[in-house]
C-alpha cells in the first residue's frame, strides 16, 4: 500500500498509463495497416508490387537520412576540432584551459541542440 502511494505521488502510474496508451495505439496502427494491405481488393501481384515499391521508397528515405546524419556528424567533428584548436590557442595566450574548454563545450552543445530542434 505504501508503494502504491509513493507511485501515485511520483507519477509512476501516469507514466505507465501513457506508455500503455502509446503502445496500444502503435500496435493498433500496425495491425490496421497490415489488415488493410492483406484485405485490399487488389490481386496478390498488385499488392506485392505495392509492397516492393514501398520498400524501395523506404530504402531511399533511409539512405537520404543516413547521408544527412553523416554530413551533420562530419560538420560537428570539424567544429569540435576547431574548438580544440581555439582552446590550444587560448592556453598559449594565458586564458585558463578549463574556462576555454567549458565555453567551447557550451557552444557545441548549443549548436547541436539548435540543429536538433530544426530537424524535428
Amino acid at each position: 500500500m505504501i508503494q502504491e502511494i509513493r507511485n501515485a505521488l511520483n507519477g509512476t502510474y501516469q507514466r505507465r498509463a501513457r506508455n500503455n496508451a502509446i503502445t496500444g495505439l502503435t500496435a493498433g496502427l500496425l495491425i490496421g495497416a497490415l489488415a488493410g494491405i492483406l484485405l485490399a481488393p487488389k490481386s496478390g501481384k498488385e499488392t506485392r508490387a505495392d509492397i516492393r515499391e514501398g520498400a524501395k521508397i523506404g530504402a531511399e528515405k533511409i539512405k537520404e537520412t543516413a547521408q544527412h546524419v553523416s554530413e551533420l556528424a562530419k560538420e560537428k567533428v570539424a567544429e569540435a576540432k576547431e574548438k580544440v584548436s581555439e582552446i590550444k590557442a587560448h592556453m598559449k595566450t594565458g586564458k585558463a584551459a578549463a574556462t576555454a574548454a567549458a565555453e567551447a563545450a557550451e557552444e557545441v552543445v548549443a549548436d547541436a541542440a539548435d540543429e536538433a530542434k530544426e530537424e524535428a
